[in-house]
């Protein structure tokens, strides 16, 4: 099982399918937060929906292909608060793309930049890779403002990257190399 302490109150593991109810709660109680941005968020309609998504998570983790982590907040009693992820890994490339999430009530107190720092750190140490990119729809301020703090630089725009409930969205695409992380 794959857990990684960010420091005394936060942590990353591999999702488990015993956190499929959980997951399903976190989603469901941010839909309106989550929901103009990503698109899977309406098709998330049960614990059985998060339990199915995790499995297949597990197996594309399995086969190097993905590595989604839960983001746990151990103030208190230990709580999923979001997601950090490699949606893709491509050590043919030397590329990983990150991907984020993280519940309304947590927002604005620097825990994602914190979770996308130590996945940027994994990236290179870990997996070897040379680059993380992220994209991020240009309208969504605050999941660029991570990039931003990350030290991404914005490599350009694509437009009409990306249909979400029928909004179409442009995508910032921001990358980060190991060589600049020295």
């Amino acid at each position: 099982m794959f857990f990684h302490p960010i420091n005394e109150t936060l942590s990353l593991s591999l999702l488990h399918p015993r956190m499929a109810p959980e997951l399903f709660r976190l989603v469901d109680d941010n839909r309106g937060h989550l929901s103009p941005w990503l698109g899977w968020v309406a098709h998330t309609a049960s614990p059985a929906d998060s339990a199915e998504f995790i499995r297949q998570t597990l197996h594309d983790h399995a086969e190097g292909k993905r590595l989604i982590c839960g983001l746990h907040d151990h103030q208190g009693r230990s709580r999923l608060i979001g997601l950090v992820s490699f949606n893709d890994i491509m050590p043919a490339t030397g590329r990983a793309t990150l991907g984020y999430w993280l519940g309304e009530q947590w927002q604005g107190r620097g825990l994602m930049t914190l979770a996308c720092q130590s996945m940027v750190r994994l990236a290179f140490e870990h997996y070897d890779l040379h680059k993380v990119q992220i994209s991020a729809a240009t309208g969504n301020t605050r999941s660029r403002a991570v990039c931003e703090r990350l030290g991404a630089t914005l490599e350009g725009v694509i437009t009409r990257a990306e249909s979400v409930n029928g909004v179409i969205h442009d995508h910032a695409v921001y990358g980060l190399a190991r060589e600049d992380m020295a």
